[in-house]
């Protein structure tokens, strides 16, 4: 298992037992605590992994973040944790579905970054995981291939984002 995979995998398990937590009765305070305090090491973890670059766990990252300013608020009132129970769940569910998608990291996970990286910075975030997704839907054995080819399309992607004229050589 890669050291990615095992970050992804201490996520899952943290927001797992963030929402058990939330799911409890919640009457003591002590419960109370014990889920403010998973959300705060939730959030840390997340920043300590190293991962955000990926968009989807950067916006599951924002998302823990509004769950622990709103656990934070609860801890010491009476109000419900119904709706912050729920909160939980989707970003347990999301953090599964980022492990379980996640390519290993690899040449063809560098020469993705290098295509992406050609690209203009306000596209950079969606294509980066457009083709990742496009290289964890292909076996193993064809995602070199794939992505040298990324890499040699990305100069033709560019001109088309920016909107240059192609070279003389490629017009017709």
């Amino acid at each position: 298992m890669t050291r990615r995979r095992r970050r992804l995998a201490n996520l899952v398990t943290l927001a797992r037992d963030l929402e058990v937590a939330l799911n409890g009765k919640l009457d003591r305070i002590l419960d109370r605590k014990l889920a403010h305090d998973l959300a705060v090491e939730l959030r840390w973890a997340i920043e300590r992994s190293r991962v955000i670059d990926d968009l989807r766990l950067f916006e599951v990252y924002e998302r823990v973040r509004e769950l622990e300013s709103a656990v934070e608020s609860h801890c010491l009132g009476k109000a419900g944790f119904g709706p912050l129970s729920a909160g939980a769940r989707s970003i347990r569910v999301d953090l599964d579905t980022i492990a379980r998608t996640t390519v290993p990291s690899g040449p063809a996970e560098k020469l993705v970054a290098l295509a992406v990286a050609a690209l203009p910075l306000p596209h950079q975030a969606r294509f980066s995981e457009e083709f990742r997704a496009e290289l964890a839907d292909l076996p193993r054995g064809r995602r070199w291939g794939h992505a040298l080819g990324l890499v040699c399309r990305s100069p033709g992607l560019r001109r088309a984002l920016v909107g240059e004229p192609a070279p003389r050589s490629a017009r017709r």
